[in-house]
């Protein structure tokens, strides 16, 4: 059975004593720290028996379809584009 390692360094929490704690890559963390690590790429084997890993907040689902939007963004009756911003004149550039 090959071992967990990180191949990344990750920082996380102790659980118990709340302690923050910094894994480094070729580490093989206990299982309850290596339970708080969930991002798959941040291992180089996975460990064993933990299922699907949980997909950060704003990462894609490597595991979800390709769609094709049928609509373009800017097809229907409003402006989809920003008016350029406005700059204030400095008072030193008055005549």
């Amino acid at each position: 059975m090959p071992v967990p390692r990180l191949k990344a360094a990750v920082y996380v929490q102790d659980p118990a004593t709340r302690e923050e704690l910094i894994l480094l890559p070729g580490e093989e963390p206990e299982p309850r720290l290596a339970a708080l690590v969930t991002h798959p790429d941040a291992w180089e084997v996975p460990p064993e028996g933990r299922g699907a890993l949980p997909i950060a907040v704003g990462e894609k689902d490597p595991t979800a379809e390709k769609t094709v939007d049928p609509e373009p963004e800017d097809a229907g009756g409003g402006s989809a584009k920003k008016p350029p911003p406005r700059r204030s004149r400095s008072a030193s550039a008055s005549p």
